[in-house]
């Protein structure tokens, strides 16, 4: 992890933002949709026009974790719709090379002193059976509020729903 920074996004980095959601997303995910389905999901779900959208945002928080110019993570979270105390976590992802290194933590960790004055608590969704998920965020403190059902590939899937104070 050395040498490795955590900083706002930058349009141009859109292509290797995805690439790292992708390989993350293939690494949890396709022991429970398979691989077609996952790469179906993701190209629904992401695109390089919504990051770099993202990236100049005001009201939205896209971070990268990245040594020199190659992106390793990323978290992006915007405001609940809702609550004005409240920041919804959208997406969270370090490439699998670099699981358990800490940039998960680090992203985190930047992203809560980023956060406006006024925000209380982050809160996101995950699939209960993402299970590298469901122990990042039970290690780092997130607390499971809730659980929902998620429709994904095509199958209703059991959701859990987590927050931390900030």
């Amino acid at each position: 992890m050395t040498g490795t920074t955590v900083r706002p996004a930058r349009p141009d980095e859109a292509e290797a933002i995805l690439e790292v959601g992708r390989a993350a997303w293939h690494a949890a995910y396709d022991p429970i949709h398979g691989p077609g389905t996952v790469e179906e999901l993701f190209d629904s779900w992401w695109s390089a026009e919504d990051l770099r959208e993202g990236a100049n945002a005001r009201d939205r928080i896209l971070l990268v974790a990245a040594r020199g110019a190659e992106v390793l993570g990323t978290i992006d979270a915007v405001p609940d719709g809702d609550r004005e105390e409240v920041f919804e976590v959208a997406r969270l992802y370090v490439h699998p090379d670099e699981w358990g290194e800490g940039l998960g933590t680090r992203l985190v960790d930047v992203l809560r002193e980023r956060l406006p004055g006024e925000v209380e608590r982050l809160r996101l969704v995950t699939l209960a059976e993402n299970d590298v998920g469901v122990a990042f965020y039970e290690a780092y403190g997130f607390e499971r509020v809730g659980r929902r059902v998620e429709a994904s590939g095509g199958e209703e899937h059991e959701a859990y729903v987590y927050e931390l104070a900030v």
